[in-house]
């Protein structure tokens, strides 16, 4: 039977937390992104905004990932609407101004700006949108936000800037 000299232990559990600490240390810098914004929607003072169309949910300011040669547009905190504008909430819209019921998925870029006009709010530039759509996949539609649907999104949602 082996034994195992002294120095050699030494540099197995030096070689072995390196790789430990390499391997965290890995870890939370691939993941940074999404831990500062979870501490900054925690640090919110109204992470969840409710509105008569809806909850709205914050998305804090700062830069984002974009793809590889794009520069990252810094953005200012904004609200987002947690789900889509649904069609009763644009029916209601329509009625209340005397146009037409179409499902709120068929309106135009126009009508989507005057619903978001209507209930008191804005259309998201696609900056706020792909930010607000971060880490929503198909297999699992949330954001990193609590936005919903944003994957396989059809519809329009309206944006409100924090105050």
């Amino acid at each position: 039977m082996s034994t195992i000299s002294g120095r050699k232990l030494v540099y197995i559990l030096l070689g072995t937390m390196v790789v430990v600490v390499g391997t965290f240390a890995g870890l939370a810098l691939f993941n940074m992104d999404k831990i500062r914004t979870s501490v900054a929607v925690r640090r919110a003072e109204k992470p969840i905004l409710r509105t008569p169309t809806g909850e709205m949910v914050i998305v804090p300011e700062g830069e984002f990932q974009v793809e590889p040669g794009h520069d990252a547009p810094p953005l200012r905190t904004f609200y987002i609407d947690k789900t889509q504008v649904t069609d009763g909430q644009y029916e209601q819209f329509a009625k209340e101004k005397g146009l037409l019921g179409t499902p709120a998925a068929n309106a135009t870029e126009a009508e989507a700006r005057a619903f978001c006009e209507w209930a008191g709010k804005r259309l998201p530039t696609p900056d706020e949108l792909a930010k607000a759509a971060r880490g929503a996949k198909p297999e699992k539609d949330v954001s990193i936000y609590g936005v919903l649907n944003m994957a396989a999104s059809r519809g329009f949602r309206c944006a409100k800037d924090a105050k």
